[in-house]
């Protein structure tokens, strides 16, 4: 080992090597995003900023496209990075990056794909979540055993995070249903959600 590997590992401060998982460290600027993004919509809404729709749909689907690349992990769960996943990526990115750079051509298409996206990938992680206890249901042996606390706060903040999910597709779905100051609010906690899962799962971890 270098001794500048040693100071890096052994400094003090924010000189520290972080010792943050990339799996983890991906979900973080994500978290930041839907956070600003929910704030800014408020004084959008109200007409004291102006808008970007290409630049946040396009940032969104860029950094969904980063998941997949980095650890294929899709708003659909996490599959193995087979080379179907990585073009399915990369045509992402590019459509994220265009959207952000050529306002107002993409902007329908990547808004249903996200809507898509978010609503198919809540219900089918809700599926897989609750669907084999419902199965269980009524049978002693495949009741299963008590969690402990962390593990009960990561199946909540989980559940919670996939309702929040398939609400914000069905907001972006039908844009005129529901008042832009509720989709601002569903946009914050979406984001303070996945800080608190990144705490838990660093728990965990």
């Amino acid at each position: 080992m270098t001794p500048d590997n040693l100071h890096s590992k052994d400094g003090f401060g924010f000189f520290r090597e972080a010792s943050l998982p990339l799996s983890i460290a991906l979900v973080i600027p994500v978290g930041v995003l839907l956070v600003l993004l929910g704030l800014l919509l408020f004084p959008v809404n109200l007409g004291l900023i102006p808008f970007s729709p290409d630049g946040q749909l396009g940032l969104l689907l860029v950094i969904m496209a980063i998941q997949m690349l980095a650890l294929g992990e899709t708003p659909m769960g996490q599959y193995r990075r087979s080379w179907l996943l990585i073009v399915i990526g990369i045509a992402f990115a590019a459509m994220g990056i265009f959207s952000c750079i050529v306002p107002g051509i993409l902007t329908g298409v990547i808004q249903l794909l996200l809507a898509l996206l978010n609503i198919s990938g809540g219900v089918i992680l809700l599926g897989k979540r609750f669907l084999p206890m419902l199965h269980g249901a009524g049978d002693p042996a495949a009741e299963p055993a008590a969690l402990p606390p962390i593990l009960k706060r990561l199946l909540v903040t989980q559940t919670v995070l996939n309702v929040v999910a398939i609400a914000f597709g069905i907001s972006m779905l039908l844009p005129g249903l529901v008042p832009g100051t509720v989709i601002a609010g569903i946009v914050v906690i979406n984001g303070l959600l996945l800080f608190v899962l990144v705490s838990i799962l660093l728990k965990l971890g």
